[in-house]
């Protein structure tokens, strides 16, 4: 119960309040762009440089958490992928896009706050190498699938560009950036960290509260039977792969297990509507990304009292 209290009731509170202010009109769009930016560009990345370069290196090594979080997430991926290639007929674009939606937890603005909260800054690292995962293999993948699958290039070429376009992402190079440091035995300058740790302090509310504003802003769309398909997959079958492959492929340490079976029940990031919107596929994203979320109250909640 104590768990239910001090971290899931204020963290999705902080969410409803960014939620409520948009749907009641006490912030708008103009607001909940220049909030985003600030998380996006400032906030998070200042946060991901003190962590991961504060961070040991066989954590920030760490092939055990590659075995059982990702590979659950790459088999997931592409059974996803053959189904709606295989089993709906769809075109590959679509089922991508799915398959990412069924696969890409929203790990920055709720995975790496909700794990800080929960278990300290440490277990952070969980979310934050899961981001960093998805960003150089899971985004460019599904946008090479869609844009080949759309007609509009070939999958290496727009893969190649793809891949160029990430290393433009403030939390990739905020990440790598604080690798950089921790290599290196390195640490920020003191009033380079003091301005980091003043901006850092801020991502966490200022990312729950934009994710709210952000979520009251998606419409409802899409058919139910692939809402709930999509839904079930992310929040209870990645978990629970994470899970079978911590028990019987590859042990891990409990506190790598823990922030990898919290990361995998995250839901769905509000990327994967915008690039369903951008490429006119899988109209049900937007419906997907609201009841992941909503729907992750009460499984993180279970999930975080029974790893508590």
């Amino acid at each position: 119960m104590r768990v239910i209290l001090e971290v899931v009731l204020p963290f999705f509170a902080v969410i409803g309040c960014g939620w409520a202010a948009f749907r009641l009109r006490a912030v708008d769009g103009t607001t909940v762009k220049g909030l985003n930016a600030f998380v996006y560009w400032f906030a998070l990345p200042c946060l991901l440089v003190l962590k991961v370069g504060a961070a040991p290196l066989e954590r920030l090594l760490d092939p055990g958490f590659l075995i059982v979080y990702f590979g659950p997430a790459m088999i997931i991926y592409f059974a996803m992928l053959d189904y709606g290639r295989l089993v709906k007929r769809e075109d590959t674009a679509s089922a991508a896009l799915r398959a990412l939606g069924a696969t890409f937890p929203n790990s920055g603005y709720m995975g790496i706050p909700l794990l800080i909260a929960a278990f300290g800054p440490e277990a952070a690292l969980a979310s934050i190498l899961a981001l960093l995962l998805d960003q150089f293999v899971t985004i460019p993948l599904t946008v090479a699938l869609v844009e080949a699958g759309s007609g509009r290039g070939g999958f290496l070429a727009t893969l190649g560009r793809t891949v160029r376009g990430v290393f433009g992402n403030p939390l990739v190079l905020a990440v790598l950036g604080g690798a950089v440091l921790a290599l290196g035995g390195w640490s920020l300058p003191g009033p380079l960290r003091a301005i980091a740790e003043l901006l850092g302090a801020a991502a966490s509310p200022c990312a729950l509260f934009a994710l709210g504003t952000s979520l009251a802003a998606v419409p409802v769309e899409g058919s139910l039977g692939e809402v709930v398909l999509v839904t079930l997959v992310r929040l209870l079958g990645h978990p629970l792969l994470v899970w079978l492959a911590a028990s019987f492929v590859h042990p891990v340490p409990p506190e790598v297990l823990r922030a990898a079976l919290v990361t995998a029940a995250l839901p769905t990031a509000a990327t994967v509507f915008v690039m369903a919107q951008r490429a006119q596929r899988f109209a049900a994203s937007s419906t997907v990304v609201l009841v992941t979320h909503a729907g992750s109250i009460s499984t993180l909640s279970v999930l975080l009292v029974w790893l508590s």
